[in-house]
């Protein structure tokens, strides 16, 4: 198994995808604008989607990351270290909000290296709460300089209400 992939702009299908798997309406964005960063993963042998990750720059120092995975073989060390530092030459960090009952997401996103930092209500689209995850270059498990996070955010108790994600 093999996998071709593009940093072209997302084709429908994959936007499609990465707007299913993550809850978020990506279907009518316009990937061709500067401030997006788009990579696709195909199988070679039917051009079905691995997986398919963006990022958008927010503000010139911020971008926010999403992913949706089909097939975790995609997201090879190589892979990663392109996009990161890709995204690096340009941001401070990057963002990545994680719907808080998708286990699985958080836990990827824990393995990319990036860090919990906090809740967000209604962070997702303004309907949907967000855990809020944050990466630092340092953070970046994949570029050189790599040092692990030391401090994530703590849960707070407020009005009898949990908010947060122990690390």
């Amino acid at each position: 198994m093999s996998a071709m992939i593009s940093f072209a702009p997302l084709e429908r299908d994959a936007a499609e995808f990465l707007t299913q798997e993550t809850g978020i309406e990506f279907r009518h964005i316009d990937f061709r604008h500067q401030r997006w960063f788009c990579v696709t993963a195909r199988r070679e042998e039917d051009d079905s989607l691995m997986g398919v990750a963006v990022a958008e720059f927010k503000v010139w120092f911020d971008c926010h990351f999403s992913c949706a995975i089909a097939d975790q073989r995609c997201m090879s060390r190589k892979l990663l270290r392109t996009m990161f530092s890709t995204l690096f030459r340009q941001a401070v960090r990057i963002t990545a909000l994680i719907d808080p009952a998708n286990q699985t997401a958080i836990e990827q996103t824990r393995r990319m290296g990036f860090v919990y930092e906090g809740f967000l209500r209604l962070g997702v689209e303004g309907n949907r709460d967000a855990l809020i995850f944050g990466m630092l270059r340092e953070d970046c498990r994949f570029l050189p300089g790599y040092h692990p996070a030391t401090a994530s955010i703590t849960p707070l108790f407020l009005g009898g209400h949990h908010h947060g994600l122990q690390s």
